[in-house]
C-alpha cells in the first residue's frame, strides 16, 4: 500500500499547470489527473535519478501544484490557531521537508503498475466561487486488483488543483490530520509538539 499512497502523493503534487478547450470542468479535470500521472511517472520513477534528485523534482512539483500552507493548516487542526508566528513558520518549513523527503524515497517503489481514469462527476457546492470535480481512477496492484482512488479537483478559470484524495474512500487530507492530533495530544497538546516530531522525522 505505500507505493500506491506514494503515487496518489506525487500526482497530487504535481504540477497544476492550465489546460484549456475542454468541454467542461469535469472533463478538463480528467485530462488533468492523466497529464498528472504521465508526468509523475516519467519523472520520479526514473531508476537512474539519485535521491537528491528526485527529492528535488518532488519539491518543485510539490510547491508549484498544491496549496502547501493550506493542507498543512489542515493538518495541524485547532492547533495552528494558538500557535506563535514562529512556530507556524518553522511547522510549515518541517511539514514540507518530511513530505517531500518521506514520499519522494517511496516512490522510487513503483514498478510500472497500471493507472487507468474511470470518469468523473460535477461535485461543485452551492454557491462555491470555484468548479469542484471527482475524478475517480484505479490503480491496479496486479491485472485482477484494482485500488479505487478518488481525486477531489478544484478549479477557477484556468487553474487546477487536487485538494484531497480518498484511497478506498479514505480521505488522506484527514488521515494525516487525524495522525498529527494524536501526537500533539498526547505530548502536551501545542504546535511545538509536533514541530519536535517532525524534525525528529527529518533528521532521524
Amino acid at each position: 500500500m505505500r507505493t500506491i499512497a506514494a503515487f496518489v502523493l506525487v500526482v497530487a503534487f504535481a504540477l497544476a499547470a492550465p489546460t484549456a478547450h475542454a468541454d467542461s470542468h469535469t472533463d478538463t479535470s480528467v485530462k488533468f489527473i492523466n497529464d498528472l500521472s504521465n508526468k509523475a511517472i516519467s519523472t520520479l520513477a526514473d531508476k537512474s535519478i539519485s535521491t537528491e534528485a528526485r527529492r528535488a523534482e518532488f519539491r518543485t512539483l510539490f510547491r508549484e501544484g498544491f496549496a502547501v500552507n493550506g493542507i498543512a493548516r489542515f493538518v495541524a487542526g485547532r492547533y495552528w490557531r494558538s500557535a506563535s508566528e514562529n512556530e507556524r513558520t518553522e511547522y510549515l518549513e518541517l511539514f514540507e521537508d518530511v513530505i517531500v523527503n518521506t514520499w519522494a524515497d517511496r516512490f522510487s517503489q513503483y514498478s510500472g503498475q497500471k493507472f487507468e481514469v474511470t470518469g468523473a462527476t460535477d461535485a461543485t457546492p452551492n454557491d462555491s466561487p470555484e468548479n469542484v470535480a471527482l475524478v475517480e481512477s484505479l490503480f491496479f496492484t496486479d491485472p485482477t486488483t484494482p485500488v479505487r482512488l478518488e481525486w477531489r479537483v478544484a478549479s477557477k478559470g484556468e487553474l487546477f488543483k487536487i485538494v484531497d484524495v480518498k484511497l478506498e474512500g479514505i480521505s488522506m487530507a484527514t488521515t494525516q490530520r487525524d495522525e498529527f492530533n494524536s501526537v500533539v495530544s498526547k505530548n502536551g497538546r501545542s504546535l511545538d509538539a509536533l514541530i519536535d516530531e517532525l524534525r525528529r522525522r527529518r533528521d532521524g
